[in-house]
Order: structure tokens, then C-alpha cells, then sequence
């Protein structure tokens, strides 16, 4: 994982400085914008990044719970445990290439929209009939279900707003050319040391 990582962050290098038209320019210009045409494939490879996102957070998760060796070697040679660093590198880069493609949409929006629907529809289908017949003398039942979507609506993406905005903030500094190519150089002397050696560039550290 920490070598697909790798690859994953050598295609966040040529996304972004494509799509910024500088290796090191932090915000892409209006007119720059809308003329550009980014490549498909480094597209089908930077949304890749979701599963690779994904399985980085399950490997780095595991690894801490579980105490697994990042390789064979490591646990020949160095400790038949977690490498702590290794794990939690996992855990980060794996939220950023989650929410790398993803940027862009209006996440909490969505999840509040998600979480209010939701919740009108299982009220709508669980409540007695009774119930709404009760509900009914204050308050017509529909309009009721009206308000609690809006207000399930708002609290969830304001809140998801919150916590959303700082993992995709991490995200887009990670993907910051400059940023990238230090992750992808990091990932694979990591993996080389791993598999290789047998060690951690942090081994002890944590």
C-alpha cells in the first residue's frame, strides 16, 4: 500500500501542475481554468486514488489494532509488530486520496440532503398511523415532515462543513506539487525499506 501510494501521488504531481499550469502555483486562475482540458487518464488514475484512499485506511487501521508487521522482512529483522509511523502515514495519506477526486463537490451538502431525507422517510414509514392522526390536530403531518427534513438538512452539513472542509484542506495541501512529489518520494524509499531492508526511515521514532 504505501507503494501504491506512491504512484498515486506521482499522478497528483501531473494532475495539478496541468491543471494549475505551474508546478508551483497554489490557486488556478479563472481564464486558466476554463480553457483546460486535463488528460483522461491521469483523471482515471486520480480517482482511483478513492479505493486506494480507502484500503490505505483499512491497512493503517488494522495494522495499529491488530500489531501486523508492514512486511516480512520488517518482522524478521526490526519487530514482529506494527511499525506505529507506517500505520499512521497509512491512516492520513489514505484520507487525503479519499477526498483528492472529490474535492470539488459539495460534500456536506449532499450528506445533509442524505440525513434528511433519510430521516423523513423512516419517520413517514415508522410512525402509527394513530400517531399521525394525533399530529394531525396541531400540525399537518406532511408540512411536519417538511421541517424536520430541512432541519436534519442543515444541522448535518454545517456540521459536515466543519470537519469535511479540514480533511479536504489536508487533501489539497498533500496534492500540492511540491508536497506531492516529497509523498511520492517518501512512499517509495518507505516501500524499498520495507520490503527490502527489512526497516522503517522511522523505526525509532514511535
Amino acid at each position: 500500500m504505501v507503494f501504491i501510494s506512491g504512484f498515486i501521488a506521482l499522478t497528483w504531481t501531473g494532475y495539478e501542475r496541468k491543471r494549475r499550469g505551474s508546478f508551483f502555483k497554489r490557486k488556478v486562475e479563472e481564464e486558466k481554468e476554463k480553457g483546460f482540458d486535463i488528460t483522461k487518464f491521469l483523471r482515471f488514475l486520480s480517482y482511483t486514488g478513492i479505493i486506494v484512499g480507502i484500503l490505505d485506511i483499512w491497512a493503517g487501521v488494522s495494522g495499529l489494532i491488530l500489531d501486523i508487521p508492514p512486511s516480512f522482512k520488517y518482522a524478521t529483522y526490526t519487530e514482529n509488530g506494527a511499525d506505529h509511523f507506517t500505520c499512521i502515514f497509512l491512516i492520513i495519506i489514505g484520507i487525503a486520496m479519499f477526498f483528492k477526486p472529490i474535492n470539488d463537490l459539495p460534500l456536506s451538502s449532499i450528506l445533509g440532503l442524505i440525513a434528511g431525507s433519510a430521516t423523513a422517510f423512516i419517520l413517514a414509514f415508522l410512525v402509527p398511523d394513530n400517531v399521525v392522526k394525533l399530529i394531525a390536530y396541531w400540525i399537518n403531518p406532511k408540512l411536519l415532515l417538511a421541517i424536520i427534513f430541512i432541519i436534519v438538512t442543515a444541522i448535518v452539513a454545517i456540521t459536515a462543513k466543519f470537519y469535511i472542509g479540514a480533511l479536504q484542506a489536508i487533501s489539497k495541501f498533500l496534492s500540492w506539487p511540491p508536497i506531492a512529489i516529497i509523498v511520492m518520494v517518501f512512499c517509495f524509499l518507505q516501500g524499498i525499506l520495507l520490503w527490502g531492508i527489512g526497516t522503517s526511515i522511522f523505526v525509532n521514532i514511535f
